[in-house]
């Protein structure tokens, strides 16, 4: 009798996955990166390089101060959890971003920081919460005749 009870719950329990064996399984998301645009801020005669028309918080305080606005780099650097990313900025500071987790298909927390070898650093290590395709901006690096602008958005697909 014992074994007619285990040889029913082996096979109610093994039923089911075998008649969804023949599915594909879901294709795993993309894995994230990190799309670092680096802009330069200056005054004079309004002028908006066109590939930074879609920008709508440079039209908002503070970034409405400054009215020309060009695009100097842009660049994607592969998330992946615990692995820095860097990018040497265009004023010889470090720009690092590090993944820390998933929070579901479409929110990271990740780690950004600003910093210069040998000086004290002008974004110590920020934690973000951000979702997929959402914009975080961080702005006021001395650059020439203005500032920098870094716009940092999570996206994901082939960096």
């Amino acid at each position: 009798m014992k074994r007619r009870t285990l040889l029913a719950v082996a096979v109610a329990t093994v039923w089911p996955t075998a008649a969804f064996a023949g599915d594909k399984p879901a294709p795993a998301p993309a894995p994230p990166y990190a799309e670092l645009s680096v802009l330069h801020a200056t005054h004079g005669a309004p002028d908006v390089d066109a590939r930074l028309r879609d920008l709508a918080e440079l039209t908002k305080p503070p970034f409405s101060t400054y009215e020309r606005y060009r695009l100097i780099d842009q660049v994607r650097l592969p998330l992946v959890q615990g692995v820095p990313k860097t990018r040497r900025l265009p004023n010889g500071r470090i720009f690092r971003a590090e993944l820390l987790s998933m929070h579901g298909p479409d929110v990271v927390r990740l780690l950004a920081s600003i910093n210069q070898p040998g000086a004290a650093d002008f974004l110590p290590l920020l934690e973000v919460k951000a979702k997929m395709d959402q914009r975080f901006i961080v702005a006021g690096q001395r650059h020439k005749s203005g500032i920098l602008v870094l716009v940092i958005t999570v996206r994901r697909g082939a960096p």
